[in-house]
């Protein structure tokens, strides 16, 4: 049935009334004479969905994905945009939301190599890549990809054996940061949260493939949950740990771990870490908020879902200080809460917009029944429509993470490791 909060989206293309309200003339004498060089500076203004569509127009605009010049314009003039990536395993695709409620499919058709022990699995996401982490247990692999165009490429092994760590990850243009932390192999039968390992390549570091940073220790007492991953902002990554909850602060060039204690930490469920964008504040910068359902039987005010952020956390003492910038209203959290049923949520966010996904119960399909989108800079949330793509692909395994992801064609940071060549290049459908 469907939720009385699901707003009117389109779903893959947008709907026709919408599409026939304001036709948009484009006189061929005008297009059809326009320099190459202009013409190609057009395209590469379109975000990359769009030109995933209009390359399908001709063999030039088809084989502009093999230009690096192109690739340079594009990654400089299209603009970046907030998608949200489903990960279903062991299914061979993405579901992609957009904040305006449009579902697309992605294949996945990446050559991963088998490995004992479940193959690999999506661990985190950062400009356009994805991590794969293998899950056979000892040295990790892991694999980045631009499932765009199908690059692929592997960080050196892991030097520290673990079973099922969590992982961070931060590219720009010209580095990758990859954190593997906690589940350290003590022994063959048994595992401790004692380190971290850093990964980091630069292009103007020595040797510029990158290296393996000297290993961190964890804070005492920590309780890592791979499937929470990391957040990354101001050079410092950013991890839940349970039991009782507390922040984990990673210092990337002190290479040392803090703790900061989280908000209400006593009275918290499904913790989820992310980064956000400037809000309604428009800062630019990105923040990093806390995420989670408050429940207390004798608290003053309901049980809801809050949304905080830390400022000045650097973990050294003080911590920072956490301020509450949203609270989901009484009449939406009534609807959320009877779709989650005390099963928890995953949560993403990516710019000025969090997703979060109840998780299904027994019996329920791997695809999310239902998304919650929360706009921080409008103070609006607003359900999305349904994913039009239940089915597609095989059913799916335990249960679903969600990733900020942004789809892009040029990733230049994976040529700092020894990339495979680009296949065939796959579209977005929907």
């Amino acid at each position: 049935m469907m939720n009385p909060h699901h707003q009117p989206l389109p779903s893959g293309h947008p709907h026709p009334s919408a599409a026939a309200t304001a036709p948009v003339e484009m006189d061929p004498r005008v297009w059809r004479r326009l320099p190459q060089p202009l013409l190609d500076r057009v395209l590469a203004c379109l975000p990359t969905p769009s030109f995933l569509r209009a390359r399908a127009a001709c063999r030039r605009f088809y084989h502009l994905i093999y230009s690096s010049p192109f690739l340079h314009s594009h990654l400089l003039l299209s603009p970046h945009l907030p998608f949200f990536a489903f990960v279903i395993p062991p299914a061979d695709h993405l579901l992609l939301l957009d904040p305006n409620g449009h579902w697309f499919l992605l294949p996945l058709p990446i050559p991963v190599p088998a490995a004992a022990g479940g193959g690999f699995s999506a661990a985190a996401a950062s400009a356009g890549l994805l991590a794969f982490l293998s899950g056979a247990s000892g040295h990790k692999t892991l694999l980045l990809a631009n499932p765009i165009t199908r690059l692929l490429a592997a960080v050196p092994l892991g030097p520290t054996q673990r079973l099922s760590p969590t992982v961070g990850l931060a590219a720009g243009p010209t580095s990758i940061i990859a954190v593997v932390a906690g589940d350290d192999l003590v022994s063959p039968f048994a595992v401790k949260n004692i380190s971290a390992d850093t990964f980091v390549a630069d292009a103007a570091s020595v040797p510029s493939s990158g290296f393996w940073a000297p290993s961190s220790l964890l804070p005492r007492l920590s309780s890592l949950d791979p499937r929470a991953g990391m957040a990354f902002a101001s050079g410092r990554f950013y991890c839940m740990s349970s039991s009782p909850f507390a922040v984990l602060v990673f210092d990337v060039a002190a290479n040392v771990w803090s703790k900061v204690q989280p908000p209400m930490r006593r009275f918290l469920r499904s913790p989820a870490l992310v980064e956000l964008g400037g809000g309604r504040e428009g800062s630019g910068s990105p923040r990093v908020g806390l995420v989670a359902s408050v429940e207390k039987s004798r608290l003053s005010v309901p049980r809801s879902v809050r949304v905080w952020t830390l400022r000045g956390g650097s973990g050294q003492g003080s911590g920072g200080a956490w301020s509450e910038v949203a609270r989901m209203p009484q009449d939406v959290h009534a609807q959320f809460a009877a779709a989650e049923g005390g099963r928890g949520f995953e949560c993403a966010a990516h710019g000025d917009f969090v997703v979060l996904a109840p998780r299904g119960g027994p019996g329920a399909g791997p695809v999310p029944a239902s998304v919650l989108v929360f706009d921080s800079r409008r103070d609006e949330w607003r359900w999305a429509p349904p994913c039009p793509y239940v089915g597609v692909g095989g059913v799916g395994g335990p249960g679903f993470r969600v990733l900020a992801y942004e789809p892009r064609l040029a990733t230049p940071a994976i040529g700092l490791l020894d990339a495979t060549t680009p296949v065939a290049l796959h579209g977005m459908h929907g």
